[in-house]
């Protein structure tokens, strides 16, 4: 049996049940909204169950492979006091972790390895130890260092998030996508609110989406508008094409993959106009359903092998 831990809204764990279903394969869907007024059934040797209110219930004995789309964080009723509210999600997460957390299976990924896999700068140091090319980079929280960092920069520089690039201004979210900066925007010494992360711009001609699953490896190349910084976003009208990678960065991706302790990874790349592949990061949660969609590659068929050895 499959657990999936994911959330209503994740058309991707949707993308890959529709071949589940086909296949007849069992999989259990737990989505991070129903653990808050889930039943809960758990003894040392005995039971251990979790009842979502549709009346579905997942023997968690039964569970052979998780994939972790989403962080385990339920959120207690907004109708309670912050204080109650606050104790009972922390009560409620390490419940539903305590249950669903068992090393002997595979995790995809392991939760204790995608956080640390999260944190960008470490991601950088290990690309760099591994033998990768990776931009020079600034993080700080001074305004004088980061306005010298972009003056130096022969390119110019740009800046991203030193996490995930979601932000809530209290009635929704919104991305927070790399743009370019210049010297002026750090002329002001109480500028900086937050760390930011700079680094300096790395001469494209292309970029590159490098996903593993398992043992499979899918390389696309992204083409955009000559003045896109980030493929992402909407008015970049991104271009997707299949592309090979060399034998010496594959293995050294998978050398990264393996020292994080991962199975799934998505990595991002610059191809520069001398033919160098240089390293931006590595999501272990990261997207591929558009991918598949957009060029074809088998990559629900590499999940299932993955989950299910088939």
């Amino acid at each position: 049996m499959l657990l999936i831990l994911t959330s209503e809204k994740d058309l991707t764990a949707d993308f890959l049940i529709v071949t589940l279903i086909k296949r007849g394969l069992l999989y259990f869907r737990l989505n991070v909204e129903e653990l808050a007024n889930a039943d809960y059934e758990f003894t040392i040797s005995d039971k251990q169950t979790v009842t979502v209110r549709d009346g579905r219930s997942l023997d968690l004995k039964s569970v052979t492979a998780v994939w972790y789309r989403r962080a385990i964080y339920p959120i207690a009723s907004h109708d309670m006091p912050p204080n109650e509210r606050f104790f009972i999600s922390g009560e409620l997460r390490h419940l539903v972790f305590g249950m669903v957390w068992n090393p002997d299976i595979r995790w995809v990924n392991p939760v204790d390895k995608v956080y640390v896999a999260e944190h960008k700068l470490y991601q950088l140091r290990l690309a760099q130890q591994l033998g990768i090319l990776v931009p020079k980079t600034l993080a700080t929280s001074s305004p004088k260092d980061a306005a010298n960092f972009v003056q130096q920069a022969p390119n110019g520089a740009i800046c991203k998030p030193i996490f995930h690039g979601l932000y809530n201004d209290g009635s929704d979210d919104y991305s927070i996508y790399t743009r370019p900066v210049q010297t002026s925007d750090f002329q002001d010494e109480a500028s900086l609110g937050c760390p930011v992360l700079l680094q300096e711009c790395v001469p494209r001609v292309q970029d590159l989406r490098v996903t593993f699953i398992g043992k499979k490896c899918f390389a696309a190349a992204i083409a955009t508008k000559a003045e896109t910084i980030d493929w992402r976003t909407p008015e970049a009208e991104a271009k997707f094409s299949i592309i090979s990678i060399s034998d010496d960065l594959r293995t050294k991706c998978e050398r990264m993959l393996q020292t994080l302790g991962l199975v799934y990874g998505a990595f991002d790349f610059i191809r520069t106009p001398r033919g160098e592949d240089v390293f931006l990061e590595v999501n272990p949660t990261g997207e591929w359903a558009w991918l598949e969609n957009s060029l074809d590659f088998p990559m629900r068929d590499a999940f299932v092998e993955l989950f299910y050895g088939n």
